[in-house]
């Protein structure tokens, strides 16, 4: 489930996090690393409960109608489209999702008034009331209204974002990523067949592959650095941004850590992540700066690529 993109920006953080604290040992750091790539599991577990509460949600409001002392007429004979979707029901009896819920009840009942805001907003946009007004409805429409749902009211809602800072430090930069994988596990939900949620890991690999970079990083830290030094001579290395430090060291690492994975990719990666996490010219210097190491590893023979490797690196 958890791509190399989200691994390597926790080994960043984490790195980030070893350097200026200057506190946890080795070990230390390496279970801190670990917790926080689970944290992200727990993100998706967390949000894909989002769905079936929002289908409680709906069958309370209704409860609720009914049990008026004077009822409207649309409230005597409610639509129960929504309480009756195949789809939402099925993640409602997800036996990992049900565990899940049963143990962090008190965080999910936090989200309660996000979850009503969210279901009004819902109610008023035009593909809730196209699919409530179907006369009946198909497994797949059901499914593209989960999807419309996830889309259209998960991937940019600003309040569920706030509410995610504020359960955990480590779910700030992951919610567009998660929804995208919920996304692909309801598309892989079949009709009347139980399902299972995606592993954290998509292989062993990649469960490997967040440890090693960070260890090697650190233990190659200060050689990486007086290697940065003498490729940038017109730079005081103390005036160069931290972040950018961290991030060429942590490609370095990769470069010669890891021989499956093209000298491209992690060109490309790094330079993507210095433009998402550090100063405004970032990505041009790190860019400059890793060209240069890069052919002087070539230039003494110091790379052990594998060539046209199948190195899975999302």
């Amino acid at each position: 489930m958890i791509s190399r993109r989200l691994l390597r920006i926790k080994v960043l953080k984490e790195l980030y996090g070893y350097i200026v604290g200057k506190k946890n040992s080795l070990p230390i750091a390496e279970k801190e690393l670990i917790f926080s790539i689970n944290k992200t599991y727990e993100q998706y577990q967390y949000l894909f409960c989002f769905l079936p509460l929002l289908q409680e949600h709906a069958q309370s409001k209704i409860e609720t109608g009914l049990h008026k002392f004077l009822p409207t007429d649309e409230e005597k004979n409610p639509n129960t489209r929504f309480i009756k979707n195949k789809v939402l029901k099925q993640i409602a009896n997800n036996k990992e999702l049900t565990n899940f819920a049963a143990k962090n009840s008190l965080i999910l009942s936090e989200a309660k008034h996000l979850i009503s805001k969210m279901y009004n907003n819902i109610a008023e946009k035009d593909y809730f009331s196209a699919y409530m007004s179907l006369s009946k409805a198909t497994f797949h429409q059901d499914k593209k209204l989960v999807m419309n749902i996830l889309n259209n009211e998960f991937e940019d809602f600003h309040d569920l974002y706030s509410m995610l800072e504020e359960q955990s430090i480590y779910w700030t930069d992951e919610p567009e990523f998660i929804v995208s994988i919920i996304i692909k596990t309801v598309k892989g939900i079949e009709k009347d067949k139980p399902f299972s949620l995606f592993p954290l890991y998509k292989n062993e690999d990649d469960e490997q592959f967040a440890e090693r970079l960070f260890r090697h990083s650190i233990l190659n830290y200060d050689k990486y650095n007086e290697l940065i030094d003498k490729h940038t001579p017109n730079w005081d290395v103390e005036r160069i941004a931290l972040m950018d430090t961290l991030i060429l060291v942590i490609a370095i690492s990769e470069v010669l850590e890891f021989p499956g994975i093209p000298i491209k990719v992690t060109l490309d990666e790094y330079i993507d992540l210095a433009r998402y996490y550090s100063t405004l010219n970032s990505s041009i210097f790190v860019n400059g700066v890793l060209d240069k190491i890069i052919e002087h590893f070539k230039q003494n023979r110091l790379l052990n690529k594998i060539k046209d490797s199948p190195q899975n690196i999302m």
